[in-house]
């Protein structure tokens, strides 16, 4: 599968602040966004967006079926969006 980039949007069942606590305190994802690998925002009230530059497919699909995962997000995320991004260059 390799590595990808991609952006998400995480349709909330709960309020942005609650999500992004659960997000950063899961896995490495606090890591990641201090590295400048993981880019996240509010787009509003109930819906946040983020960008993940080179993404382990493998681990990210190993991940989402891990039943504990879908336990811990199902209270939280309605659900996701997923989009894979290709870098432009400029023309020549």
């Amino acid at each position: 599968m390799g590595q990808v980039n991609m952006a998400s949007i995480a349709h909330l069942k709960c309020d942005y602040e609650t999500w992004e606590n659960l997000f950063l305190s899961n896995e490495d994802n606090q890591e990641q966004v201090d590295n400048g690998n993981f880019l996240y925002g509010k787009a509003n009230d109930n819906t946040a967006i983020l960008i993940m530059k080179n993404v382990d497919m493998a681990a990210m699909a190993k991940r989402a079926s891990d039943p504990e995962f879908q336990k811990m997000v199902k209270p939280y995320v309605e659900y996701h969006e997923f989009f894979t991004l290709n870098e432009m260059k400029p023309p020549q």
